[in-house]
């Protein structure tokens, strides 16, 4: 039977997405596209051009001919960590401080002033 090529690349994208630990929005974001079109690539039902393509592959660090001809790497759900290591492992280092230090305060523990 033959595999529709959209539907094998939407495939490949999901999974390199996923390997990255990423969301659809987090892909949108790095490409430039709206998170809905990327889940419409990612099921097939959109037929893109080139040049979403090429935007789509360059975010995700992948050759465009590895979306259309390498079979999807295999997906095993990450822990989050795992997820918030790939929001922001291509961050520049100032941002990357940035989200440490609201992660840290929002996860301090409440102390009352009375004590």
């Amino acid at each position: 039977m033959e595999k529709n090529i959209y539907a094998a690349m939407g495939a490949a994208v999901k999974s390199r997405r996923l390997a990255h630990g990423w969301s659809q929005e987090e892909l949108g974001e790095r490409s430039g596209l709206h998170p809905s079109y990327i889940g419409q690539i990612e099921r097939g039902t959109k037929k893109i051009s080139l040049e979403t393509l090429r935007k789509i592959s360059l975010a995700l660090k992948a050759k465009i001919s590895d979306l259309l001809s390498e079979p999807p790497v295999k997906y095993t759900p990450s822990s989050w960590e795992g997820k918030i290591a790939g929001i922001l492992r291509d961050r520049p280092v100032e941002q990357q401080k940035r989200a440490y230090r609201i992660i840290r305060e929002t996860l301090r523990p409440y102390k009352t002033r009375r004590e």
